[in-house]
């Protein structure tokens, strides 16, 4: 759990109100950086991964994109967002996952007991995702391999891994970070999987995923 942790939040009850519930948790008050209330103040810390806590309550842009773009200044990032009841939809939350989030809390009566607990899941590796939404993710993926591989060829349990995460728009970095391999070699998978697909790069993955 090396990541620091840091809220998002142009709000700034919402803010107290996030880092009060989240600091529940010793382990998660001991990791709270102070707040960024733009996206520009959280990106004045290039190269510094952390845990971006998006308040999705109170920022007037797209999360999805946002993501991205903090991931390219910090690569290793990991997001979870506090999502709107009214933005919480299935297809919404897929395409947050798509962009790379990995955690979705929806502002309602719960929100506070649940923020730490998807914190804590997100810091150790892994995901605070709707199980429908994971459903719809897989049947995505298998839509795409039954589509695009070649009669007789498959992809190894690796290149499997490998695929999920350009799926979700995982640079090399991020894939190598995430896996725990070398950069070299996340991009020595990423080019067979695209090879295997027969497709030139992640470009035409993502349209030919066409979730965008």
């Amino acid at each position: 759990m090396a990541l620091a942790l840091q809220v998002v939040s142009s709000h700034l009850l919402g803010v107290l109100d996030i880092e009060s519930a989240l600091s529940v948790q010793k382990v998660l008050a001991n990791l709270l950086l102070p707040h960024a209330t733009s996206e520009a103040e959280a990106l004045k810390r290039p190269n510094f991964p952390r845990l971006f806590l998006l308040d999705g309550c109170s920022l007037n842009f797209a999360l999805g994109p946002l993501s991205s773009r903090l991931r390219a200044n910090s690569p290793g990032s990991k997001f979870l967002a506090l999502v709107p009841p009214d933005r919480s939809t299935e297809s919404e939350m897929l395409l947050l996952f798509h962009w790379g989030l990995d955690g979705f809390v929806t502002f309602r009566n719960d929100w506070k007991t649940e923020v730490p607990k998807a914190a804590l899941a997100v810091l150790r590796g892994g995901l605070w995702v709707p199980s429908k939404v994971l459903l719809a993710f897989v049947k995505q993926m298998k839509a795409l391999l039954d589509r695009q591989l070649p009669p007789g060829q498959s992809l190894t349990a690796r290149e499997g891994q490998v695929l999920q995460l350009i799926f979700r728009q995982l640079s090399n970095k991020d894939i190598a970070k995430q896996l725990k391999i070398s950069e070299r070699t996340a991009k020595f998978h990423v080019s067979n999987v695209l090879s295997k697909l027969g497709l030139e790069n992640r470009r035409k993955l993502l349209v030919s995923a066409s979730f965008n």
